[in-house]
């Protein structure tokens, strides 16, 4: 797989967007002391937003989109610095920083909008959330809204930048959340991986620093050497929070000239401190760093071989993107790649390729691969393998073909481009902006417009033999005399002449490239509300959609059947694999995986040739031989898969024993890996011919595709197999759920089975009803809108509980603490659904109306088929009183209920030595609590519980057959 800084995918097609969108509106403005791009946005195909790009007084740059069909309105500001600025004696500033912004602005309020909690409350109240990040260059804030209340909440968002009252009581409290944000990712192999490569760059070079901080380098330093923390950030803030290198996006349903009104006036007033975009040199590898072997044993079972190069920053040279030549050919999976070779040879399961995140004025080049045990064995093979295929593209023409090829493809991706959420794409658009001319800020990290091979080899000139580091990470190194990550305590410790490989070769041409993009339309009086069914047999039901669920009750009738069909679909698309990265670099990509009723397998792209991938997939799915290597190394990898979920976060877990506890039938990693243990090659070849014998299939194709085109695809499967009809009592089979007791309270007590992790957690479960139940859904719906803002300020925010803090539809409430016990934990929540029933009226209606707006639920792989259930309950909404909902709350919620239905999962932590304390106890000894602990069978245990009943069509499903 290869992959670029910057993002893959390029395109053409320039939209409108520039003055001459902007028509009387603007003109009516033209007075005003900003200036106007006068150029056009470039845009995908099917973006009929307007866009305009201004520069304010102040020289901050910020871009408005006009969408008048947007439901949700969004704005982002990002600031040009990272934690590559932090000073050397308070690592981790920039983001203390970002978390201390984060929390005035929610908590403490500005001078405009002093009261507290104001600005997340009327992002709450209006269906909205506020988030932030901080990465080596960049801070970025951005938050999304109901498109009705745009200006109220960008107001409230831009006084922060221009009157913050920077409060000293967010202070104490936000040094325990980044604390807790590092705790969290201790037994993160990302994380220490990621800081460990930072640690053993140049010392003296930006790169080196701890950008997360923690209390001993934000709060114990700085004391130990007397320095005011409030001064420094003050400091800090006021050198880099300057206009001319702030970045703002803004979309909104308004016209365009309203929009940069509102832009014009609220972001204007932001100081202008004339502040220099930091630039790094590009020495963060020296010789010094350079020719060394690093071995880490990481948390998880985790084999991976990482060289790293040095490499330019390429980001000024987007126009042409040299580093994309180099990514696509080191990451390619076909035939003749080193990919296949080493997969080949037993040695590989994964390769990445491409630039990776440096900042401006540096990066480096890495190719990253995800050894076997006996690729481990053979590492020193497996670098020789990647240096004779640098020197077969060495020694090979710079082709222009290849660049043609992936540059189709990025235009095509670009060109065809779906919308995202409006919070996500503004907060890309305005870190876009740092980088891109203005025209260019949509299709900046995809264009690619012209051919350059000059900058193409002056990359692959940094790719030397002799200039290069790797990194080698399992989990059965010998850890004794290593040294210690200062940060996270990763262990670690500190070429011959290539010849060339006759199996190695630069790859075929693409006959996947698209060339056919007509679209096949209808004409219609109406739009349709919902999908009809196409084709109805015995052996399949056609919806219009791309996915495929093959129904086989043999897929998971125990654990070794479960493990059978994932090592099936395993081996298969790795089997597929040289064939299908050839489609998906053309954009046509698939999907099979196991389930709970069979298999699913999906596809989506470009329909021009969707039908050769099919076929193909279809035919290896019923002829496919296994081979010796092949199993082993699948095996493995899957082995690995089961094991390394013990390493998972502590929530993780806790989500998966209720889970576990709930649903009417799941099977533990313990069960899986006993089973795939006693499993033989012999097993699956014989197995999965047994899989196909008997299936129905539910086909759902949708797109650009006619009626008959969709039936040939059932056709293609149907055939292929030749499978029997289950019988009907077979095809639609649901899971269902094992209901706790009404009155029960259930908890269920774990360790957190890392013994080194810090963390613990606590899934608190309430089970409501059938979510087929209107009055119920609808109820519990709006109470789980009402609920998020308030569970997150005050048992994170205010009570600093746990940096995860999450509510959601099951009517649960999630922390992950590195310091509290679960039972103290739930004693808390439970104090928090004490205070849940006082609200004002304006309020109530004001989350109702949120809501109603945000409905949005899944029909066809439930089996209910209730296509008009969001219109139906939006429409319910506004008959549910404030009394009402109180009422429901007081029945299936409050702890004082005696009826409800109450489950909840402890995973304490080994490593921290809590004590639970006297309001954890008086959880855990409560009245009616029954404990289950580590001993207790829950098969056994959950068998007493009734079942629910299974999924089933709302309504006849004679209803939804096409005339």
């Amino acid at each position: 797989m290869s992959f670029i800084g910057t993002g893959v995918g390029v395109g053409v097609g320039v939209g409108a967007g520039g003055a001459a969108d902007l028509g009387v509106g603007v003109a009516k403005l033209a007075g005003a002391p900003w200036t106007l791009f006068p150029g056009a946005v470039r845009k995908p195909d099917n973006d009929e937003r307007t866009y305009a790009v201004l520069t304010l007084p102040n020289r901050l740059q910020a871009v408005v989109v006009s969408d008048p069909t947007t439901d949700k309105a969004s704005a982002a500001l990002d600031v040009h610095v990272g934690h590559l600025c932090d000073p050397a004696d308070v690592a981790g500033l920039a983001h203390f920083c970002e978390h201390l912004c984060e929390c005035w602005l929610r908590a403490c309020g500005t001078e405009k909008y002093p009261v507290e909690n104001a600005y997340s409350q009327f992002l709450s109240e209006h269906g909205g959330y506020s988030n932030a990040f901080t990465s080596a260059e960049d801070t970025n804030y951005y938050f999304e809204v109901a498109a009705d209340h745009l200006e109220g909440a960008m107001d409230r968002f831009a006084q922060f930048f221009i009157s913050p009252l920077f409060s000293e009581s967010c202070t104490e409290r936000e040094l325990n959340a980044v604390d807790s944000e590092h705790k969290k990712n201790l037994q993160s192999d990302d994380w220490r991986n990621y800081q460990l490569f930072k640690d053993l760059c140049n010392p003296s070079h930006p790169y080196n620093k701890f950008g997360t901080g923690n209390l001993e380098t934000l709060k114990d330093i700085p004391l130990s050497k007397d320095l005011d923390l409030r001064r420094i950030l003050l400091d800090f803030h006021d050198q880099y929070y300057s206009a001319n290198i702030m970045k703002v996006a803004v979309i909104g349903k308004e016209p365009i000239s309203q929009l940069i009104d509102w832009v014009v006036s609220k972001f204007s007033p932001i100081k202008d401190k004339d502040t220099p975009v930091p630039v790094f040199s590009n020495d963060a590898l020296t010789a010094a760093e350079l020719g060394k072997e690093i071995r880490i044993k990481p948390v998880k079972e985790s084999r991976m071989l990482s060289i790293t190069f040095p490499f330019p920053d390429t980001r000024e040279q987007y126009k042409t993107q040299p580093a994309q030549y180099l990514s696509h050919l080191l990451g390619h999976e076909g035939h003749g790649s080193v990919l296949s070779l080493l997969k080949k040879k037993g040695w590989a399961q994964g390769l990445y390729a491409g630039p990776s995140t440096g900042a401006r004025g540096f990066d480096f080049f890495n190719v990253s691969v995800e050894l076997t045990v006996s690729g481990l064995e053979h590492f020193e093979e497996v670098l020789v393998i990647l240096f004779q295929y640098i020197a077969l593209i060495k020694q090979s023409p710079i082709e222009e073909w290849i660049f043609h090829e992936y540059q189709t493809m990025n235009e095509i991706s670009f060109r065809f481009k779906e919308k995202s959420s409006p919070a996500t794409y503004m907060s890309h658009l305005a870190g876009n902006m740092h980088n891109y001319e203005a025209q260019d800020i949509v299709s900046g990290p995809y264009l690619i417009e012209k051919f350059d091979r000059a900058a193409i080899q002056a990359c692959l000139d940094f790719l030397r033999a002799d200039a290069f580091r790797y990194t080698l990470v399992a989990p059965s190194f010998d850890t004794t005399g290593w040294k210690q990550g200062p940060h996270y305590g990763t262990p670690y410790t500190k070429l011959a002449h290539i010849q060339p490989h006759p199996e190695l070769h630069i790859p075929k041409a693409n006959t996947f490239i698209p060339e056919d993009f007509s679209v096949h339309r209808i004409d219609v009086a109406k739009p349709a509300t919902h999908p009809l069914i196409i084709q109805e047999t015995p052996l399949i039901r056609m919806w219009p959609t791309h996915f495929f669920m093959l129904s086989t009750p043999l897929a998971y009738d125990s654990p070794m059947s479960c493990v059978l069909t994932r090592l099936y679909t395993d081996l298969l698309k790795d089997a597929l694999n040289e064939f299908s990265y050839y489609a998906s670099l053309a954009g046509l990509e698939y999907r099979l995986d196991n389930a709970v009723d069979g298999m699913e397998l999906s596809i989506h792209g470009y329909n021009d040739k969707m039908h050769i991938l099919l076929e193909t997939i279809v035919a290896k799915m019923k002829s496919f031989v296994v081979e010796a290597s092949q199993f082993e190394r699948i095996k493995e990898q899957l082995l690995k898969q089961y094991v390394n979920f013990d390493m998972e976060s502590p929530h993780s877990h806790a989500i998966f024993y209720v889970t576990l506890m709930t649903q009417q039938r799941l099977f533990t990693n313990a069960q899986k890996i006993d089973a795939l243990s006693r499993i033989t090659i012999e097993d699956v070849q014989a197995f999965f011919p047994r899989l196909m014998a008997r299936l129905h299939v539910e086909a759902l194709v949708h797109g650009n595709v006619a009626r008959e085109r969709a039936i040939e695809y059932g056709a293609i499967i149907l055939r292929g197999f030749g499978s029997s009809e289950l019988p009907e009592s077979e095809r639609y089979g649901s899971m269902r759920t094992h209901m706790v007791p009404q009155g029960a309270s259930i908890i269920m007590t774990r360790n957190v089975p890392n013994a080194e992790n810090l963390n613990s957690a606590i899934e608190y479960c309430l089970q409501i009803g059938d979510a087929a139940d209107q009055d119920i859904r609808t109820h519990l719906g709006l109470l789980a809108q009402i609920g998020v803002e308030p569970a997150f300020d005050q048992l994170r925010t205010k009570e600093q509980l746990g940096y995860m803090v999450f509510s959601g539809i099951r009517a649960q409430t999630g922390l992950l603490s590195s310091e509290r016990d679960p039972a103290f934990l739930e004693s808390r929540i439970d104090a928090f659904l004490l205070k849940f029933e006082t609200m004002p009226d304006e309020t109530y209606a004001k989350h109702q109306a949120a809501y109603r707006r945000s409905l949005y639920w899944g029909h066809i792989n439930h089996h209910y088929y209730d296509f008009e259930q969001s219109q139906n309950d939006a429409e319910k909404i506004p008959s549910i009183t404030k009394d009402s909902l109180i009422a429901f709350f007081r029945k299936y919620i409050a702890p004082s209920s005696t009826v409800r239905r109450h489950l909840r999962v402890h995973m304490r932590s080994q490593k921290n030595g809590m004590t639970t304390g006297p309001e954890g106890e008086a959880v855990l000894n409560a009245p009616g609590v029954v404990l289950v602990g580590e001993d207790t069978d829950i098969a056994e245990f959950k068998a007493k519980f009734e079942l629910s009943s299974p999924a089933k069509p709302v309504k006849p499903i004679e209803t939804w057959l096409a005339v």
